[in-house]
């Protein structure tokens, strides 16, 4: 088909929904929200999921389509895609095709052929190249109602730095955060922590398919990335936020450690390894500690236990420190509870109580021992 003959360059027109395809590119399909398949229903089914179809189609059931905003197209593989307003697509999809609807479980309102008419032929604005709506593509989904999450957002920044590799004025990183609406900072963290994935995948080390769960928590890594234990161990040098992020940013010979920091985030579901990294917080914090102690990372290396590595980490007086003070706030507990000891139901707890008291007077012990012994060498 001669597109020109529909829609010229930069022209805006009424175009046929028939015509119109969903860009599968989309940077709203991050890795726990692509679809399934490349296909209209399951595209619209992962958009009704993820990015509240639902409420669009009532709406546009109820009052109609209308043309004010036009959705922004390109040809591409001689078929004309929709760069932006994909869930707008998606709902007049949904509405005109009852069986979409019910693939996706979306609920559509009753409506006359009054209604019906005004999915037919929608306004669109064709551009000539994809990179000519990255701009306007790119304010409106950082600051718009539906923006996009953070690895949606990487991606979009990613390859439209990538794209100005061979531009005649090429932008900066921070001319493309500017022109996105976000802090500089941010976009440079989350651009560094993209290219370490698309590295890792290159290098055979990791795959984001391969992860243990579904759900992929973008921000472990590019706050991990913040701080130094992380780079130092994965041979990178501190990112400089007044330079554009390396596109292989971490050392060839530390492959083996991206393949296990990646892993203790992310997990394996083909190895059956969990994260070790349950939640950013605490766990992300630990793993640093973790990583500033050589026998704590090899503990963490070989087992994928977090707790056990930790204990290595962490030098003997600042954990007995820790338990001493966590065991008194403990007793101070039971003091407060004390009136609720029952002989008759809790007998056992004698027993307990009398090993507790054996290991203080243990403790005591040894720690007023030290103690004596450290006022008598101050003496002298």
């Amino acid at each position: 088909m001669n597109w020109d003959d529909v829609i010229g360059i930069r022209d805006t027109e009424l175009v046929s929904v028939d015509l119109l395809h969903f860009d599968t590119n989309n940077p709203r399909f991050t890795p726990d929200r692509r679809p399934g398949e490349d296909t209209d229903p399951a595209i619209i089914a992962e958009l009704a999921r993820t990015a509240d179809l639902s409420e669009l189609v009532q709406s546009i059931g109820t009052s109609g389509y209308i043309n004010i905003e036009p959705l922004v197209v390109v040809v591409r593989d001689d078929k004309l895609v929709v760069l932006e307003g994909n869930r707008r697509l998606a709902a007049l999809k949904a509405l005109r095709n009852s069986d979409y609807a019910r693939y996706a479980k979306l609920s559509a309102p009753e409506f006359g052929d009054e209604i019906r008419a005004t999915f037919e032929n929608i306004l669109v604005y064709r551009v000539e190249r994809e990179e000519d709506a990255r701009e306007l593509i790119g304010f409106k989904h950082i600051n718009g109602p539906q923006a996009w999450d953070a690895f949606a957002k990487a991606t979009f920044a990613a390859r439209w730095l990538d794209s100005q590799l061979e531009a005649e004025n090429p932008l900066k990183l921070i001319d493309i955060a500017n022109r996105m609406g976000d802090k500089h900072a941010t976009i440079h963290r989350m651009v560094t922590a993209y290219y370490v994935l698309m590295q890792a995948e290159r290098m055979d080390v990791f795959n984001l398919e391969d992860r243990y769960k579904r759900a992929f928590s973008f921000s472990h890594l590019y706050t991990g990335l913040s701080y130094p234990e992380f780079t130092e161990y994965l041979g990178m040098p501190k990112p400089q936020r007044d330079q554009d992020p390396s596109r292989e940013p971490v050392d060839t010979e530390h492959a083996d450690n991206l393949r296990f920091l990646l892993t203790w985030l992310y997990g394996s579901k083909e190895r059956d390894l969990q994260p070790v990294v349950r939640s950013q917080n605490p766990d992300l914090g630990r793993v640093r500690e973790v990583l500033r102690s050589k026998s704590g990372t090899k503990v963490l290396e070989q087992t994928s236990h977090l707790d056990d590595a930790l204990i290595t980490a962490t030098p003997k007086d600042r954990r007995f420190s820790k338990h001493i003070v966590e065991a008194n706030g403990q007793l101070r507990l039971a003091m407060e509870t004390l009136d609720g000891f029952e002989p008759e139901t809790q007998s056992e707890l004698q027993e307990i109580v009398n090993s507790a008291f054996k290991r203080v007077q243990l403790i005591k012990a040894t720690v007023d021992v030290q103690m004596s012994g450290l006022e008598a060498s101050k003496e002298k």
